[in-house]
């Protein structure tokens, strides 16, 4: 998906990109030191945990693309309602736990469905979600991120057809004692999937 994709807006320096990495790598495993590693099993693991997450590592990413280019109308919207405009999933009315990123407030970019127990409850969220943004959106491609915090996956719509990514692992338990393996291969590749969505979806198709 990373190779296919076409940019439309200037990006991040691949310098800028590695500090990001840095950036994001610190968050999660100051996360899993200060609120403990994740799992299932544990009656204390809520949702909220993984929406924290999520913001801990998309922050560092859409400021640092905030400086790093000219795109400065680049926000970020927690929790937005979504309404269908084909009825077919007009009935979905609820507030759900989304980040939007927005530029000129009009377009959206991607958006971030997080659920404490599978990425396949996640992922039906966010197809739903991604049609009526993408209905609305007067072409371009938006974005899906799906996790359960330790799992991500990445989905796109161009209007026709969804293309999903296979799941990666972000985080894991003893990630902290080798920083240059995550951002070389392994959960860094999450920093380049959310460049890639700022630099290319929510735009108009040419």
């Amino acid at each position: 998906m990373l190779k296919e994709a076409k940019p439309k807006i200037t990006g991040l320096t691949d310098e800028e990109i590695n500090k990001t990495k840095a950036k994001v790598f610190q968050n999660i495993v100051d996360c899993i030191e200060t609120e403990g590693y994740p799992t299932e099993s544990d009656m204390d693991f809520k949702e909220v945990y993984i929406t924290d997450l999520v913001l801990l590592i998309i922050l560092p990413i859409i400021t640092a693309f905030r400086r790093g280019t000219s795109t400065r109308d680049l926000y970020l919207q927690r929790e937005k309602e979504i309404i269908a405009v084909d009825g077919v999933t007009g009935g979905l009315q609820e507030f759900v736990g989304m980040d939007f990123i927005g530029i000129d407030g009009q377009k959206f970019v991607f958006v971030v469905e997080a659920k404490r127990s599978s990425l396949g409850q996640a992922k039906w969220q966010c197809l739903l979600s991604l049609k009526d943004i993408g209905d609305k959106n007067g072409g371009g491609i938006v974005y899906g991120f799906v996790t359960t915090g330790e799992q991500w996956q990445v989905i796109m719509y161009d209007g026709i057809t969804f293309t999903q990514s296979d799941r990666f692992l972000v985080m894991s338990a003893g990630m902290k004692d080798d920083e240059d393996l995550w951002i070389k291969e392994g959960g860094g590749i999450i920093v380049d999937c959310i460049h890639m969505a700022l630099r290319g979806g929510g735009l108009p198709a040419e």
